[in-house]
């Protein structure tokens, strides 16, 4: 996409999805962490069109978001959580393979073999360096989701980006702490015949999803317009 159409689309989201106080709805977004740059932070015209794709379900659940150099990697973080349809409820690390992002606190017990940086102070253009480049997001460190993250474009925009946006999508998220990719197949499948349900426990289990995540859940249903209302409460 040309880096003027870019800079348009994401002027017409923020025109769209401009949030206030007043209209923030209550929920996970009023208390998801602040994620407002340190005050001398150096504002980049570099953008990243990245795609997330949940690993290990078909068909594949995926989002394709486009975020700002400048932007950190716990920005990057919370910005997968609102596009993909978490809840921010878990730890969370970006796995490079010699060297782990996230949010240091108490990791040097198990992870020694590895390089540990603080998500919080590390911008993505230190690291994001060429267009194919591929790398995991862990989330949950019990169901242990593994998303694959592909730097699908690198633009250079006429300004920087004071917002990241959903460009596309597909399939819903799957609820929080149901078991990881074995669990969730386990609840579609049990869904799936959810009226002639003899085991009791998978009934209930049923019922739980539809609890989470509503009883209008659709599996394969995902709105770009809802994705983009969450991102609108991120500043970057």
């Amino acid at each position: 996409m040309n880096p003027d159409n870019l800079a348009k689309l994401i002027d017409e989201l923020s025109a769209m999805f401009h949030p206030t106080e007043r209209d923030r709805p209550h929920g996970r977004w009023v208390k998801a962490p602040k994620s407002a740059p340190p005050s001398k932070r150096r504002r980049s015209k570099t953008a990243y069109q990245l795609k997330i794709t949940l690993n290990g379900i078909r068909p594949p659940i995926w989002r394709r978001v486009l975020v700002p150099g400048h932007a950190t990697f716990h920005e990057l973080h919370l910005i997968i959580q609102e596009a993909m349809g978490w809840e921010q409820a878990h730890l969370y690390e970006f796995d490079f393979g010699s060297v782990l992002i996230g949010i240091p606190d108490g990791w040097d017990s198990f992870q020694l073999e590895k390089e540990l940086m603080d998500a919080r102070r590390i911008p993505l253009q230190q690291w994001l360096t060429e267009e194919k480049q591929k790398f995991l997001y862990i989330y949950d460190f019990g169901d242990y989701w593994r998303h694959t993250v592909t730097v699908e474009k690198i633009e250079t925009l006429p300004k920087p980006l004071e917002r990241a946006a959903c460009l596309k999508g597909k399939r819903a998220c799957p609820p929080e702490d149901c078991g990881g990719v074995y669990g969730y197949l386990e609840l579609l499948e049990a869904a799936a015949q959810k009226d002639s349900l003899a085991d009791p426990e998978l009934r209930e289990l049923v019922d739980w999803m539809y609890d989470m995540k509503g009883e209008d859940f659709d599996p394969d249903a995902f709105d770009v317009e809802e994705a983009n209302e969450r991102l609108a409460y991120i500043r970057l």
